[in-house]
């Protein structure tokens, strides 16, 4: 009986700081980035600086909370990306990066800068994490894009989708990019079209030549379809190169390419990834 009101009076307690989180979570983020002007954005922040020095001035009450709030619903969208930084600053851990990707998945990508975006993303996938739910947010993006200045590149969505999904250790994103291929609009069906071909999968090599041919999809879609497979001569200069990589050599080159977001970087993965397709045999 002892035990039983022990319990019952942890969840009370527990209830009681969440609600209080909760309230203070919903006057706080109750606005939309993507709405407000630079200045209007400026004076929101000075909040947000205060509600994050709660939550590390006490983690041992506040970040059991923080992480039910971040795994429920109700709030406005951007507290799901702010309040996962927030999670992620604080938090080492598997589990707590996943509760992260799975509440950055709930945000609104018209709030979020887009460098930012994928620079999370590829950084939580290069640690083994999957973070294919919100990486396919972009899809439904009218424009995705954003500029580097040190490398005077654009990084278009194709190598934002990429650069998400690519580091993952699971390649069930195939199966993601698949399915949600036909509802979108070519722009993200390009970007699709791309990543698959990076990928070098079997399974996504098959849909790629089902869709070259298929007249009922735009034909810059189906262009690409077929330009891209066709994609896997090297240059002299890349042959001579890769005779001086073993495998493994080859394997760390496109895995350091994946975390680097510069013209050099995305030179690398297309060379390892056509080196990698001579050897890709799909029966």
């Amino acid at each position: 009986m002892k035990f039983i009101q022990l319990v019952f009076l942890s969840f009370i307690t527990t209830f009681g700081f969440g609600q209080s989180l909760t309230n203070e979570i919903d006057d706080i983020y109750n606005f939309s980035p993507g709405k407000l002007t630079d200045k209007e954005q400026a004076l929101k922040m000075p909040s947000l600086d205060k509600f994050w020095e709660k939550i590390k001035s006490d983690t041992s009450k506040y970040l059991p909370e923080l992480r039910l709030e971040l795994a429920g619903n109700g709030h406005n969208p951007y507290f799901y990306y702010d309040g996962s930084g927030l999670l992620l600053s604080l938090a080492n851990n598997k589990a707590d990066k996943a509760i992260a990707i799975e509440s950055i998945s709930k945000c609104d990508i018209r709030d979020i800068s887009q460098q930012i975006f994928v620079m999370t993303l590829n950084h939580l996938a290069n640690e083994g994490l999957d973070v294919t739910k919100a990486a396919i947010k972009i899809l439904d993006a009218d424009k995705y894009s954003f500029f580097i200045a040190q490398h005077a590149l654009i990084f278009t969505r194709e190598y934002c989708l990429a650069y998400m999904l690519l580091p993952q250790q699971n390649e069930s994103y195939i199966d993601s990019l698949i399915g949600n291929f036909t509802r979108v609009k070519p722009e993200s069906q390009k970007a699709i079209i791309t990543t698959l071909w990076l990928a070098y999968s079997c399974k996504g090599d098959i849909f790629l030549k089902s869709i070259a041919g298929d007249k009922t999809l735009a034909k810059e879609v189906r262009g690409l379809a077929n330009k891209i497979m066709e994609n896997v001569k090297l240059s002299k200069d890349e042959q001579a190169y890769i005779k001086t990589l073993n495998i493994d050599q080859l394997e760390n080159l496109r895995t350091d390419a994946l975390k680097r977001f510069s013209d050099e970087a995305l030179d690398e993965l297309g060379m390892t990834t056509r080196i990698m397709r001579q050897n890709n045999n799909c029966r």
